[in-house]
């Protein structure tokens, strides 16, 4: 019978079964270990969007449906929690982030949301008079705005902050540094210092360095850093985890893990303080020049890990950001014509040849590709590796994706390339209103982020923060995606802002499915979560109100009140409400 023909009693019957509880084949006349009831249950399944009860045994979904049907899974030891109306979702996957670069309390400062010069000195000058112990000043999260014009801060206005000793701080792209006179001299960098590949020590007119280092520079200072330990490093990205767990995120993809990360993590595993599903995506380092190795190291290490966490993916950095001025174009930079079209960190022909070999090994790459020219020339790898392996279920996906050329639009769909985009992007903070309009032009700006455009054409859209560049919670990357405003519809500054780019909204389904069902797929987990569904992991966040009965403007201010992995609670904002 076809669409238009079915009658308004078939399409009675199909709503009736569609609407019918579901248990688990496999677990049905058991009970639970723990049953969900009274509740908003989205699940995010195409075939059922809506129920009111889960109940859950051995870490997995057995049945969802009604609150009448949830009785026959209830015994003397089964823990029931009345959610009271609050609504239930699969648990969040943060699918591009870096919990290894966050901020570690213990060792740096986070100078996060700080958004004058005037208020990172204070904060960076209150930090070095409390810790005079410390031989190093560290920090990461500085905003560029914070420096226009040039968004490129001096050693002058640290030298009088931090005189006594070396100071370094990271920006919250990760893609440009702030160093001291001390900090530069013990890093040896001099007039006569190279500049290094694929990166740049900004100089002054006298050819002396400014102490701003973009992309490889930085690597200068970090060497001579003193490293921390393998255990404070397992130890801040166990903080970085629960931080990420209280905002209901259950999964995530770590988007650039350097060997000492992998060991951190699976000293974590072996302590059992993952609170998350984590896949690792080892980072490809073009400076090396034998990938043979480098691939060699990338199965040695896919091999060692399993369960909870895996290294199944390989991260290769094509451009750089912004601020550096090291996006790879089409056409050339609008204000600076010196600079052409920019740059690749990896040639055409190397990277054509190392997907095609790690696509050939069931690898798949994660590509950080800004501007249009990376976008493309990744595209032409992967078609490629498609070209030379025969179709293969790798799920190869490109980051951030500022620039895409209208032409290249439907190739993530042909070629089922996913993409991985950062939703708080989608504003009109300085990044796009200043920096991207000075340097590709209004129009050109105007084009940004074409997450409607990607999901019309076909693609599969998944949600990465990229944290600490930006803010880690699901809930603002949510309210932006569908608003493409700042949370709350206020800039820093208080002042109304307006939607930018609004043509690239998405609806909030969509936006959801970004973070949970397409997140999955991305790791090839969705069979086994990213729904509720019977059958697959329980892995769920309990929200504090129903967002599709909140404003818009309003999802930001949602509570994150529980978080699940495996049916166990590993976060509670407030003690349970139990039934009776």
């Amino acid at each position: 019978m076809s669409a238009c023909k079915l009658s308004t009693r078939g399409l009675t019957m199909l709503v009736g079964v569609l609407a019918q509880p579901v248990s688990w084949p496999a677990a049905a006349g058991s009970s639970a270990d723990l049953v969900l009831v009274n509740g908003v249950v989205y699940t995010a399944d195409a075939a059922r969007s809506w129920a009111s009860a889960v109940a859950v045994r051995d870490g997995r979904i057995v049945y969802v449906g009604t609150d009448v049907g949830a009785k026959a899974f209830i015994a003397p030891r089964t823990r029931v929690i009345d959610l009271g109306r609050r609504m239930l979702l699969p648990g969040f996957q943060d699918s591009h982030v870096h919990p290894a670069h966050v901020p570690d309390p213990e060792r740096e400062i986070d100078l996060d949301g700080l958004k004058t010069r005037e208020a990172l000195r204070a904060r960076i000058r209150e930090y070095a008079a409390a810790h005079p112990q410390r031989a190093w000043i560290l920090g990461n999260g500085w905003d560029e705005s914070a420096f226009l014009p040039s968004g490129r801060p001096t050693r002058d206005l640290l030298d009088d902050v931090v005189p006594d000793r070396p100071a370094f701080f990271v920006n919250n792209s990760q893609h440009q540094a702030w160093a001291n006179t001390a900090a530069l001299a013990a890093a040896g960098i001099t007039r006569a210092t190279p500049q290094p590949e694929n990166g740049e020590i900004v100089r002054d007119a006298a050819g002396d360095a400014t102490g701003s280092l973009q992309e490889a520079a930085m690597a200068l200072v970090r060497r001579v850093i003193p490293a921390p330990t393998l255990q404070e490093r397992a130890d801040a990205i166990a903080a970085a985890l629960r931080q990420m767990n209280r905002l209901g995120i259950t999964a995530l993809q770590d988007a650039a893990a350097s060997g000492t990360d992998v060991q951190a993590y699976r000293l974590l595993q072996r302590r059992r303080g993952l609170t998350a599903r984590v896949s690792l995506c080892q980072r490809f380092d073009p400076l090396q020049p034998d990938d043979a190795a480098q691939i060699r190291q990338f199965v040695a290490t896919r091999a060692a890990l399993g369960g909870d966490l895996r290294a199944n993916c390989v991260k290769v950095i094509l451009d750089g950001g912004y601020g550096s001025r090291t996006v790879a174009l089409l056409k050339p930079y609008v204000d600076d014509p010196n600079n052409g079209t920019g740059q690749l960190y990896v040639s055409p022909q190397r990277l054509t040849e190392l997907v095609k070999h790690l696509d050939a090994l069931d690898f798949q790459v994660h590509i950080h590709a800004i501007g249009d020219r990376t976008v493309r020339t990744a595209l032409d790898a992967i078609e490629a590796a498609r070209a030379a392996n025969g179709p293969r279920d790798t799920r190869h996906c490109l980051a951030h994706l500022s620039l895409i050329d209208a032409a290249d639009l439907p190739r993530f769909r042909d070629l089922g390339v996913i993409a991985n985009m950062t939703p708080l992007w989608s504003r009109g903070d300085p990044w796009q209103t200043v920096f991207a309009v000075r340097m590709f032009g209004a129009e050109r700006a105007a084009q940004s982020y074409r997450t409607r455009s990607l999901l019309d054409s076909g693609a599969v859209l998944v949600w990465g923060t990229d944290w600490p560049v930006t803010g880690v919670s699901p809930l603002d990357g949510l309210e932006t995606a569908v608003t493409h405003r700042y949370p709350g519809g206020r800039d820093p500054a208080g002042a109304e802002d307006a939607a930018w780019n609004p043509g690239e909204r998405l609806s909030l389904p969509q936006a959801l499915v970004a973070y949970t069902a397409a997140g999955a797929y991305l790791l090839h987990d969705e069979q086994q979560r990213g729904t509720i569904e019977p059958g697959k992991l329980a892995d769920l966040v309990v929200l504090s109100r129903n967002l599709f009965q909140v404003p818009a403007l309003e999802i930001h201010t949602v509570q994150v009140d529980m978080t699940l992995l495996g049916g166990q609670v590993i976060y509670a904002r407030d003690a349970d409400r139990n039934a009776p």
